[in-house]
């Protein structure tokens, strides 16, 4: 069995930076003790191993894959890393039959956990540059396209914006109270030309009642004239001087009536200025009525019109709303990402100039001077029990193969037969010569088989001839 050699070297990492508190809040936090945790758990991994093997030029000495994969395989068995009990000191160890390739591997081991360490922050920090870097253009594309649908729908609904519904309202109020005073104006307007119809008419049959008393006295002589004439014409013809004569004044007196109509009536100008001004008057208002219908039209035409606008506003109201949610999401989102890839930068710009987790070797690997196994006194002291109990189970076995009787008991109980003596060995058959040669020579053999124990021993314990020893047999 050759010999063993151990190479270990302990390792210190500093996770307490100065400029973690400095930047909390402004860079991204991590976590150094969980990355730490992470690389030692995978430190073994198939990769790594490869790495360490290249490092160590042990690729070299494979001519095959298989060959390789041994290698591989030799040094995800034989190194380790653990605590060293206190936090975040660590040991790596590996054993194997080169010192100095020992030594090799274990600083292969220390340059590969710290290159992962460091280099997975940097590659991490670069991967969530390039993600955040696409998920700001897309959206801030979609920002764009939400400012301009939102300018748009502005603009398309000026009239129906938030905090108009007060205005339309308020402007509705004052049309209707308009309105109102309008139909007030309406209903006044109608009242005044009913009154100056009614004052007309009771002017003109004052006025006619006037005529009526200038043509009585007139209409009395003139129907006592006809009541003679027709009873002229009873008794005479139309020829009979009486007749004629009442004709004549028949005819006289409905000149005289004219004349006296025309007179009275030249004789009464109040009368007609008064019935000329309630003309004037009527005609007034019945301009002032149709002009203030056509206003009350008007208004209530605006009113349809603005209380339709009011029906719209909030329907136009809910489409801005969503449009001013899905707006501010998209910009929440935009302005969050846009801060996160700040945190990022300055994260990659610290990691460039300082390291959050520190390392410090404070034992570093040596090439051993002396082998770490096996423990060659107890690996003797096992291999001379176990001879003596290969040799014991040898005789045993040989002995059931073989049987002998070795005395008359035996003897008596194998046959049944009755022993009446045995003779005793002599000098002179030599076999008792032989017998006490075979004594001798068991006893030189454990007499040997001691003294090759007690050598192991003592060559064992001076490691200058025991390395000899071994170069030889190598060599060899």
């Amino acid at each position: 069995m050759p010999n063993q050699y151990s190479a270990e070297a302990r390792v210190y990492a500093d996770t307490q930076s100065i400029l973690q508190p400095l930047l909390r809040g402004i860079a991204i936090d991590t976590d150094p003790s969980q990355e730490l945790a992470l690389m030692i758990k995978t430190l073994l991994s198939r990769p790594n191993l490869e790495k360490i093997a290249r490092y160590t030029d042990a690729d070299m000495r494979a001519s095959t894959s298989q060959e390789f994969g041994k290698i591989v395989s030799d040094l995800k068995k034989n190194i380790s890393i653990k605590s060293a009990g206190e936090e975040n000191l660590f040991t790596i160890n590996y054993s194997g039959s080169d010192p100095q390739y020992t030594k090799e591997v274990v600083q292969a081991a220390i340059d590969v956990f710290i290159e992962n360490t460091v280099g997975q922050k940097r590659q991490d920090t670069d991967k969530a540059n390039k993600f955040l870097t696409s998920q700001l253009k897309e959206y801030e594309t979609r920002l764009i396209d939400a400012e301009v649908q939102l300018a748009d729908f502005k603009r398309l609904n000026t009239g129906y914006m938030p905090g108009s519904e007060q205005n339309y309202y308020r402007r509705l109020q004052t049309l209707q109270d308009q309105l109102e005073d309008t139909r007030l104006s309406v209903l006044e307007t109608e009242i005044q030309l009913a009154t100056a119809q009614k004052q007309l008419s009771d002017e003109t049959a004052i006025a006619a009642q006037q005529m009526a008393n200038f043509s009585t006295e007139y209409d009395i002589r003139l129907a006592s004239l006809e009541t003679r004439l027709d009873e002229l014409l009873f008794r005479f013809t139309d020829k009979h001087p009486d007749v004629i004569e009442t004709r004549r004044q028949i005819a006289d007196l409905k000149l005289l009536q004219q004349g006296s109509q025309k007179r009275a009536s030249s004789n009464s100008p109040y009368s007609n200025a008064v019935l000329q001004d309630i003309k004037l008057n009527i005609s007034q208002l019945e301009n002032q009525l149709a002009s203030l219908k056509v206003r009350e039209a008007n208004q209530i035409e605006k009113n349809n019109l603005l209380a339709q606008k009011l029906k719209q506003v909030p329907h136009v109201e809910a489409q801005l709303t969503n449009l001013m949610r899905n707006y501010d999401i998209t910009k929440s989102k935009y302005e969050d990402l846009l801060s996160r890839r700040e945190a990022a930068l300055i994260s990659k710009n610290v990691d460039a100039s300082s390291d959050e987790i520190n390392f410090r070797v404070i034992d570093p690997p040596l090439a051993p001077q002396s082998p770490s196994g096996p423990i060659r006194p107890l690996l003797l002291t096992v291999v001379l029990i176990a001879a003596i109990g290969a040799g014991g189970c040898i005789a045993f076995v040989s002995s059931q193969l073989s049987p002998v009787v070795v005395s008359s008991v035996q003897l008596y109980r194998l046959t049944n037969l009755p022993v009446f003596g045995h003779v005793s060995l002599t000098e002179s058959s030599g076999l008792v010569t032989k017998e006490r040669r075979k004594i001798w020579l068991f006893s030189f053999i454990c007499v040997v088989l001691v003294v090759f124990y007690v050598g192991f021993i003592a060559i064992n314990s001076t490691p200058s001839i025991h390395s000899r020893i071994i170069q030889e047999i190598e060599y060899l």
